[in-house]
């Protein structure tokens, strides 16, 4: 996901329900995206030389194991993952994404994909995962304890776990004027071809959650630009250089 964009997505909600109603709005906003974002993930500097260089460089070897790809929009990471040697189920909860996500593979890859709901209990049985992979995902989900929960539930015993979402230096202060309180999760609304909702919260409650539900943190990695994305973005490459863009995590289901 660009870093100037919401960082990637729930049943309709109800007005007795504003979260749900909230992350509504985020899929359908990500199903009137998904053609334009298919190409951007694919050629914005952010997501190529930015974020996915830093979240792939934690995941370990999957040669032989079965991944699941949370939130896997349009199959960037699936593709990554299957050519890595993984059998890879990616959920994501549009539709529209999860079109882009099957022609992203080939037609005989170990790879399927659900519709699916973070914020929602996953459908599969408990330790049918060696690993979980969710970039840029987690925003769109106000409960972690829910979610990571759920990754726990669903990953074997020394499992692993690799997500990044938008770091909560760059989404907490000038460049997000909307955001009130460091301290609390806070609601805030991204332009981008449409409005996207989105949850910003403090680090702590980046790692809170994941401790709290049976994870043993590993790793965590804030990623500089690459080299590459110097020549894409020349007037972007000093900024990304010294100030945070994204957070990476690594941790194991203990």
């Amino acid at each position: 996901m660009p870093a100037e964009d919401p960082p990637v997505h729930d049943d309709p909600g109800t007005a007795d329900d504003p979260d749900r109603s909230e992350e509504r709005l985020a899929r359908d906003a990500y199903d009137e995206l998904a053609d334009s974002y298919a190409v951007n993930v694919r050629e914005n500097a952010y997501n190529a030389h930015l974020e996915f260089p830093g979240t792939t460089s934690l995941v370990p070897d999957v040669e032989g194991e079965r991944v699941l790809d949370a939130g896997c929009g349009t199959g960037a990471y699936t593709a990554w993952l299957v050519e890595g040697g993984a059998e890879v189920v990616g959920v994501d909860v549009s539709e529209e994404m999860l079109a882009h996500a099957r022609d992203a593979v080939p037609d005989d890859a170990p790879a399927e994909f659900h519709q699916g709901d973070l914020a929602e209990p996953l459908e599969f049985d408990d330790d049918a995962f060696d690993g979980v992979v969710s970039a840029l995902a987690l925003s769109y989900v106000r409960d972690w304890d829910g979610v990571f929960g759920e990754f726990r539930r669903v990953l074997r015993d020394d499992g692993f776990l690799v997500f990044s979402t938008g770091h909560p230096l760059d989404q907490f202060g000038p460049d997000a004027p909307d955001a009130e309180n460091y301290f609390e999760i806070e609601r805030l609304t991204k332009e981008w071809d449409v409005e996207v909702p989105y949850y910003r919260r403090p680090f702590g409650e980046l790692l809170r959650p994941l401790l709290a539900n049976g994870f043993r943190l590993d790793d965590v990695h804030e990623p500089q630009p690459t080299e590459a994305f110097r020549e894409q973005r020349p007037e972007r490459y000093e900024k990304e250089s010294t100030h945070p863009v994204f957070v990476c995590v690594r941790a194991t289901a203990e």
